[in-house]
Order: C-alpha cells, then structure tokens, then sequence
C-alpha cells in the first residue's frame, strides 16, 4: 500500500517528459499503445518533430525514435547532435530490413538513421537474423477439400533471452523481435563506452535482402553457423560534444507494436518492459525498474534441454492418470470397508 501511495504521488505533479519523434514515417502513440501506457504512468509522453530547427529539445528527459521509414533530413541529425551535446538521452529502435507477409519478400530499409548511427561507431546492418530459437506464425494448408490452419517457427522472428547484467534489461526473460539485424561496434573514439546489451542463441545466422519467404522450408543445422549475434546495444560517454550523454539502440523497431485499427494486438510483456525499462534507465531517476520485471513471463518449452523437456511432457501427461488412480483405489478401499463394517453390523 505504501508503495502504490508513493506512485501515485509521483504520477500527479513533476512528470518529466519523454520525446517521442514523429514526422518520418514513424508509427504513430497509438500503434505502441501498451508501451506508451505504460510511460505515462511516471511520465509525459509527448510528440516531437526534430526537423524543427526552433524546437527546444532541452526540455525532454529523453527522445525516442522508433521506426522511422522515410528519408530524414540532415536538419534532424544536427539538432540531435545538439541535443547529445547537452547532456541528452536517446532511445533508438531502428529497422534496417522489412518483412512483408504479403509479398512474401525481405527487403532492405535506408533512412539515413543508420548512417549517423555509423558515426557514432555503431553499424547495423542490411540483414535478417534467422535464429533456431524463434517465434511462430500460423500458417493455412490444404489437405484435399480441407484447409486448416497450423503454427510453424519462423526463424526470421528470433526469441531473445539473453541478456546483460544492466539496470535497463534485468529480469527481462524473452523477448519475440520481428526482422531484427545484426549490430557491430566500429568505434575508435575512447571518450564512449560501448556495450552488448541482448543477443541471439548459440544456433543464429544471418541473410541479406532481398529474402524469399519460403514457409515451408526445411531448416538445416548448417543454416545457424552463428552465435551471440547483438540486437541490443547501449553507447554512454562523451557522444557529441563535452557532455555525457546516453543512446540506447536497438535493431528492430517492431517489437513494441501493437498496430492499428483491426491490425490491433496486445503484445507480451517483455517487449514492454525492453522500452519502458530502457527508457527510465535513461532517464536514470526511478528505482522502479527492477520492481517491474521481477515476474517471470515467458518459459518456453523448446529453451530447454532435451531430457528436460522430454521428462516434463510425460510428467504432465502421466501425472493426472497417475492421480486418478490413487483416488480410485482409495475410494474402492473406503468402501470395502464400509460394506464389511456394515456386514458386522447385522451379523451381530
């Protein structure tokens, strides 16, 4: 009760505010509904253009720039330079490739982000991670008159649960990133600290655009050659300009979407907490963070060991026959022993 008293003491007056970019093509509050909820419960989370050369970035705690799909002018990179220079916080999620269910079709995506990201001395790459640890999409077959509808992994929708001992990914346990791409670290300069923050399992891989879709191909061992591939990233230091400053950069810019209109979903937990918890830490002026991942969300069956997971999927299949059983025998024991009791009885 305490401490539900102190958060909402703390959501009424003195909100800080959160920059959310808008005007590249980015999607819009509503299409992260659950993310941007779940801000605003200790923050203002307000739209920003940063093509506006009088626009007084300084008053946000933070700047999130999720997704942007147009070309953005370089008016935009000098103002963030100055924002930087300042001693400013910046959430990046970025898309270098798009997927297209429709089409069937990868292929790559350029806005310029991705150049000034490289000076900065992180490159994220023109590729699809493919991973054997992955999400599933459902998938409708034909069989004779009938189509049914079947759930197959998708290598191209890696599972993410690894991650760093850091404040901003702790207690995270799995994360479903869409079309996420590699990301390496080319900097030089000794003023910034860089650090892999989530990576991909030991049976990852990698595959440039443009990319067929075939759903019904068969994965081969030899198609993971890779391992520990970084999705998630994190820059802190001198980054432009004098002051100390922080980016936050992450290789997929779909993971805290719910869509739009019918397109509307709710997605898990952890995709949440990966943008909430990384952009409180930014803002670094909440001890709440550990607080919100301390639940367990997600423990898939296909992350475990083979004898483990074998000797669960009998233990759940045997347990309730093995219960009904007891109680069978022991209610054919009680009555036995009732019907004996109750021969004595008229006997005597």
């Amino acid at each position: 009760y305490a401490l539900s008293t102190s958060i909402k003491k703390m959501t009424i007056k003195d909100k800080p505010t959160i920059g959310l970019v808008q005007g590249n093509g980015e999607p819009s509050p509503g299409a992260m509904f659950e993310a941007v909820q779940a801000l605003s419960v200790l923050n203002n989370v307000e739209s920003v253009n940063i093509s506006d050369s009088v626009m007084n970035l300084g008053r946000f705690r933070v700047m999130m720039l999720v997704g942007p799909t147009n070309s953005i002018p370089s008016v935009a990179f000098q103002n963030l330079d100055r924002y930087l220079a300042y001693g400013g916080n910046l959430y990046i999620a970025i898309d270098r490739v798009d997927g297209n269910f429709q089409t069937a079709m990868g292929s790559e995506v350029s806005t310029g982000l991705e150049r000034w990201l490289e000076t900065k001395g992180v490159r994220i790459n023109p590729d699809f991670i493919i991973d054997q640890q992955c999400g599933s999409v459902m998938v409708q077959q034909q069989q004779g008159m009938m189509s049914f509808q079947t759930q197959m992994n998708f290598p191209y929708l890696p599972m993410i649960n690894k991650f760093a001992s850091h404040p901003a990914v702790k207690g995270l346990t799995s994360i479903v990133m869409p079309f996420a791409s590699s990301i390496d670290y080319t900097g030089t300069n000794p003023g910034i600290t860089y650090s892999s923050l989530a990576t991909t399992s030991e049976r990852a891989g990698t595959e440039r655009p443009p990319v067929y879709f075939n759903i019904n191909r068969q994965w081969q061992q030899t198609d993971f050659p890779r391992s520990n591939l970084t999705v998630a990233c994190l820059l802190t230091g001198k980054i432009s300009g004098e002051a100390e400053s922080k980016i936050f950069i992450i290789s997929d810019a779909g993971f805290p979407l719910n869509g739009e209109g019918n397109q509307r979903h709710e997605i898990q937990q952890d995709n949440v907490n990966l943008l909430v918890n990384g952009v409180e830490w930014l803002g670094d002026d909440t001890g709440l963070i550990g607080l919100r991942t301390k639940e367990i969300t997600s423990r898939p069956l296909d992350q475990l060991k083979d004898g483990t997971r074998a000797w669960l999927k009998y233990l759940n299949f045997l347990l309730p026959l093995i219960l009904i059983i007891i109680y069978g025998v022991a209610r054919w024991q009680y009555r036995n022993r009732l019907r004996t009791k109750r021969m004595n009885e008229n006997y005597f």
